[in-house]
């Protein structure tokens, strides 16, 4: 009987694990610790994930995480191990859209210029604030995963351009008016309006955004990130900034997080930070549990999982 560790659930959750894996035996951790003493003759593990809970897990064959992002889990023991891992990738796209499309609107209707005119009780008048309309404008999407197809659908929807650079890109990408590979980044961003940063955090796209590209980036578009602060050079895009290469930034994440109170990207004009929240939804949950009832069930009928990681490519 396959075993599988799990946290901490509701009795309704663990219902559907059971009920979409009858045979499975499920045992509760409410810590890693307590994850890797359970370890011992597990196959599966649900959210938990550490070197020690590797060595401990022998019989280890799949860890599903909760997360999208899987910078966290490169170390040796897994990465070298035969464990497949899979990610939450697709469980959290459609609220770090809404986010990044926040974001954009935000710039677009000057929210970053009249709020704070609010908060002074100032009447600004139109002259003081530059115009904008979405439609006819071009989104560069980064990263075509969960988020950025959703992005796609939804900025199209308003009637802009949408261009995309991916890792792999695929012909017939609905809704993308023109569809790049990573090696001609370089090539579309003098043609972006805002830049919204939906990629993996990789060794690759470590600094992905620095000066070179804010440089090729119009001196009206904005930057938007909801991936991870480590895709931008937080220096590189303070100085580009101040040197009116690009119009402005909305970061959902940085780096570090939290971000420190005298960091100097509070109190750079034309930014917006959020504290990581572009991941909160009243739906991630269900999404989440609908998604490892799934691969639960592919694991025990010895199907392909969904959301496998390229453990070689993808750290």
């Amino acid at each position: 009987m396959p075993v599988l560790i799990i946290p901490q659930l509701s009795e309704s959750d663990v219902a559907r694990i059971q009920a979409a894996a009858p045979g499975v035996e499920l045992r509760t951790a409410a810590s890693q610790s307590e994850a890797e003493a359970l370890a011992c003759d597990a196959d599966a593990c649900f959210g938990f994930m550490s070197p020690a809970l590797c060595r401990a897990g022998s019989r280890l064959r799949w860890v599903q995480v909760a997360s999208a992002g899987i910078e966290r889990y490169g170390f040796p023991e897994l990465v070298n191990s035969d464990i497949v891992l899979t990610n939450a990738s697709g469980t959290y796209g459609s609220h770090l859209a809404e986010h990044l499309l926040a974001f954009i609107l935000a710039f677009s209707r000057n929210f970053h210029l009249l709020f704070p005119a609010q908060q002074e009780r100032r009447w600004m008048r139109r002259s003081e604030v530059p115009a904008h309309e979405l439609a006819g404008e071009t989104v560069l999407i980064v990263g075509l995963g969960g988020t950025g197809r959703d992005l796609a659908r939804k900025t199209h929807a308003l009637g802009m351009r949408v261009v995309a650079a991916t890792r792999t890109p695929k012909p017939g990408e609905e809704c993308v008016d023109r569809l790049v590979g990573m090696d001609q980044l370089h090539e579309v961003l003098p043609d972006a309006d805002y830049v919204a940063l939906c990629c993996a955090y990789t060794r690759e796209t470590h600094h992905l955004f620095g000066a070179p590209e804010f440089a090729r980036m119009k001196p009206t578009a904005y930057i938007t990130n909801v991936a991870r602060g480590g895709v931008i050079d937080q220096d590189a895009l303070i100085a580009a900034l101040a040197a009116g290469e690009i119009a402005g930034a909305g970061l959902d994440v940085t780096t570090p997080e939290p971000l420190p109170s005298d960091h100097p990207l509070w109190t750079t004009p034309n930014v917006l930070i959020t504290p990581h929240s572009s991941g909160h939804s009243p739906h991630s949950d269900r999404r989440l549990m609908d998604l490892l009832c799934e691969n639960l069930r592919r694991f025990t009928a010895g199907e392909p999982l969904l959301n496998r990681v390229d453990k070689q490519r993808d750290f």
